[in-house]
C-alpha cells in the first residue's frame, strides 16, 4: 500500500532527463509558458476579488450619508479596484504579445 503511494507520487513529481530529451536546450518559448499558465489561474480570481471590491466601494459610498471622510474612503475603494483590473488586464496583454512574439 504504501509502496503504490510512494510511487505515484514519484511519478507525479519526476521531471524527465534533459540529457535525453529532444528540447535542450529549452527555448525561450518554453520558459515563458509555465507564466501564461499561472497568470490563466490567477486572472479569474483577481479579476473577481476587483469586482467585487468595486461593488463594496459603491455600497460605501450610497451609505456614507455625505460624510466627506466616508466618501473618500469609498472613493479610494473605487480607485484602487478599478487601478488593480487595468493593471490585471495590461498584464495579460503584455504575456499575450510575448508569446505572441516568441511563437506560441
Amino acid at each position: 500500500m504504501i509502496e503504490d503511494f510512494v510511487l505515484i507520487i514519484s511519478k507525479l513529481i519526476a521531471t524527465p532527463v534533459l540529457a535525453q530529451s529532444d528540447n535542450w536546450p529549452p527555448k525561450l518559448i518554453d520558459l515563458a509558458e509555465p507564466f501564461q499558465d499561472i497568470f490563466d489561474l490567477i486572472l479569474p480570481v483577481g479579476a473577481l476579488i476587483a469586482v467585487g471590491m468595486l461593488i463594496y466601494g459603491g455600497y460605501m459610498w450610497i451609505i456614507s450619508g455625505g460624510d466627506p471622510s466616508k466618501k473618500q474612503v469609498a472613493q479610494g475603494t473605487l480607485t484602487w479596484s478599478i487601478i488593480g483590473l487595468v493593471f490585471l488586464f495590461l498584464i495579460k496583454a503584455i504575456l499575450t504579445l510575448l508569446l505572441d512574439f516568441l511563437g506560441a
